[in-house]
């Protein structure tokens, strides 16, 4: 910990602090309503659990000590978005310099930040963040434990990875890319039957045992939620090619073709492959990254899933083409590549911080990433002028629930009713059989929503279709006014229907 610390006694170190106070000073000011998933994640926060319907529960924790300290404003959703995102950019930073130098250190952390993607984790609270700080902090100590081949550091390790399964389920993929790593390293390989890996894996399980609890109890809900995403969904034939065109999107083009040319480097030089540091460094960036490029013709992926792979591979890349044995010209050339891909990358991200700033300057499709982010405060002012004796509020989606949730004046309780199927953390809760012979708001998507729970209501009556145009995109919710809540299949407890 102080030898981390040291480090950042540093020019990099004062370059992260400006980082840092960049970005809290960005969330700040720009006004930025929360997203549908943050609104949701904060709704998580308020009820502490050990686990919830999609994702383990350590966003949700996250958020509520920041909320609990700083109140309950879109700042305080946001504030550990920036700090995980920088401490991210430090440990990549820690890392390059243990295993090179400052040199190496500084331009992974250079690439990383640069990364557009990147730019969007540092003020946007998601799961993300929180990951790509566990994983950072895994490679360094997967590292660490390695060499040193200490109980205690192995105990670190598993801390660190049992905490990033608790922030979602991408981390099974370190796991098992290290413990490949032991095996294909000729010298740590007797690790495979020696006590601290028994001490690591003992350690995630201890850590991660009270969310697999959650999930018996649960009817193993997450896991059959991230078991949809891995369903067969036919055969996408441009799949690799949409994939590769989106990674180069998300790490930028020149970056991301640096990475996979440095990536055949190493497999096609024996040298390389033979350097224990970038042999760590490819196997926990380059092999998990094309074992997706398969699963893209069976499956779609989201662009944001392998990121946490880059963590290695922005160090790999950083060290091989500052220190490769290149030709004097190809050198030359490669380091004005990396230098352009930098630049391109910061200047991208300058423009991602822009977009919320001034939204019109950019083209409406640009804009239209905004709408997410948009008319939420609207609505439940709205809502709210029709909510004189503190009704119910019911809805059939859960980005309305959650966004009415946190901008309704009293952070109210909300509802969604039963359509059949577990479809959120609000089919969980669950708790209307609780409120019967109360009256409620209704905020539908759709007209018709109405008539299915019209049964639930001694009367249901229709308010206003509440219509905004958020760039050049319309939004519409139809809200009325039930009385008296009765039971009716539309409520009801979920239990027995996992």
């Amino acid at each position: 910990m102080k030898d981390f610390l040291s480090s950042l006694f540093s020019t990099a170190g004062l370059f992260l602090l400006v980082i840092l106070a960049a970005r809290l000073t960005f969330i700040q000011q720009i006004g930025l309503e929360l997203s549908p998933d943050e609104a949701y994640y904060w709704d998580w926060s308020r009820h502490l659990d050990w686990g919830y319907f999609s994702k383990p529960p350590m966003v949700a924790w996250i958020i509520h000590i920041f909320t609990k300290n700083l109140g309950i404003n879109e700042y305080a959703v946001r504030v550990p978005a920036a700090l995980l995102s920088t401490l991210y950019l430090a440990l990549i930073y820690y890392l390059g310099q243990k295993l090179f130098d400052r040199k190496v250190g500084l331009w992974a952390a250079l690439a990383a930040v640069s990364s557009p993607l990147a730019s969007i984790y540092s003020f946007v609270m998601t799961i993300d963040p929180p990951l790509l700080f566990f994983w950072a902090l895994s490679l360094y100590l997967g590292w660490k434990a390695a060499q040193s081949r200490r109980l205690l550091d192995f105990f670190f390790l598993g801390l660190s990875v049992g905490c990033g399964l608790l922030t979602k389920q991408t981390m099974l993929a370190f796991l098992a890319m290290y413990i490949l790593w032991l095996f294909l390293e000729p010298s740590l390989r007797p690790l495979l039957r020696k006590k601290q890996l028994y001490i690591f894996l003992c350690t995630i399980l201890i850590v991660i045992f009270p969310n697999l609890i959650w999930n018996i109890r649960h009817g193993w809900i997450t896991f059959k939620h991230t078991q949809e995403h891995f369903k067969e969904q036919g055969i996408f034939i441009l799949g690799p090619l949409k994939f590769l065109l989106e990674q180069a999107g998300v790490i930028t083009p020149v970056t991301f073709f640096l990475m996979i040319f440095i990536f055949f480097i190493f497999l096609s030089r024996e040298k390389l492959r033979l350097n224990k540091q970038l042999n760590y460094l490819f196997i926990m960036s380059a092999i998990p990254l094309f074992l997706v490029v398969p699963l893209s013709v069976l499956r779609k992926i989201n662009a944001n899933w392998p990121y946490p792979f880059y963590s290695s591979g922005y160090i790999l890349l950083s060290a091989l083409i500052l220190y490769g044995n290149w030709p004097n010209k190809l050198g030359l050339f490669l380091k004005r590549l990396f230098f352009l891909g930098v630049c391109l990358g910061m200047i991208i991200a300058l423009l991602i911080y822009q977009i919320p700033r001034t939204p019109n300057i950019f083209p409406v499709a640009i804009q239209k990433l905004l709408y997410k982010f948009s008319g939420w405060k609207d609505l439940s002012t709205n809502v709210q002028k029709y909510r004189k004796s503190q009704e119910l509020i019911i809805t059939s989606r859960r980005d309305y629930a959650a966004e009415l949730a946190f901008y309704l004046p009293d952070h109210p309780q909300t509802y969604t009713y039963w359509q059949g199927r577990i479809r959120s953390q609000y089919d969980l809760w669950d708790g209307l059989p609780e409120k019967i012979g109360q009256n409620a708001l209704l905020i539908l998507k759709k007209q018709k929503e109405a008539q299915k729970l019209k049964n639930c209501f001694d009367e249901l009556q229709f308010l206003e279709l509440w219509e905004k145009e958020i760039f050049n995109k319309k939004r519409k919710v139809f809200i009325y006014k039930g009385r008296h809540l009765r039971q009716c299949s539309h409520l009801g407890s979920p239990e027995g229907k996992y």
